[in-house]
């Protein structure tokens, strides 16, 4: 009776894992191809804070190619990618690149790990609103989430999951042109 009731039980937890990894792709908008699920084709204008509380709308930087990368203080690959974008605003800047963090976080957490790491690119801080965000671009909740937009707010890309310097590359590529 005991050797069945094991058996149950690892069964009934190897069936909710698989029915769990089941429904993160399919919510998270990712198809079985690996791709995201289609979204906005254009930037949405949302209002939400930034890291001093300051409101702040994507349409202030229409006139530039903006890089909208979604993170969490607590998601290890967009921990590790930061540098990457950070170097990106640094090196594309003066060409009309924008990086925009927007966290899906608490106010006080962002703003230790942004003074702790040294960012050069405004962060809004969505907490859960972001979710409402990434959904509209066709990801309803996996992160990291990158999406890259030209000069005319037309979306040229985007990312589900840590974002490499080679890919922050094509996409500015895509954005600006090659130089």
């Amino acid at each position: 009776m005991r050797q069945g009731f094991k058996t149950w039980q690892i069964v009934l937890f190897l069936s909710a894992g698989a029915l769990a990894l089941v429904a993160g792709y399919w919510i998270g908008g990712v198809r079985e191809d690996g791709r995201i699920a289609a979204g906005a084709t254009r930037l949405v204008d949302v209002s939400l804070p930034d890291s001093k509380g300051d409101m702040r709308t994507l349409g202030e930087w229409s006139d530039q190619a903006i890089l909208l990368n979604f993170w969490a203080t607590w998601c290890a690959p967009c921990r590790d990618e930061i540098p990457e974008l950070v170097e990106a605003q640094s090196t594309f800047g003066d060409r009309g690149l924008q990086v925009i963090g927007v966290a899906i976080d608490k106010p006080e957490q962002v703003r230790a790990f942004m003074d702790d790491i040294g960012f050069n690119y405004p962060t809004l801080i969505a907490e859960t609103k972001g979710m409402e965000l990434m959904a509209t671009y066709g990801n309803a909740g996996a992160l990291p989430f990158t999406v890259a937009f030209d000069r005319e707010g037309r979306l040229v890309g985007k990312k589900l999951g840590r974002v490499s310097r080679s890919e922050i590359r094509a996409f500015v590529d895509s954005m600006l042109g090659s130089s």
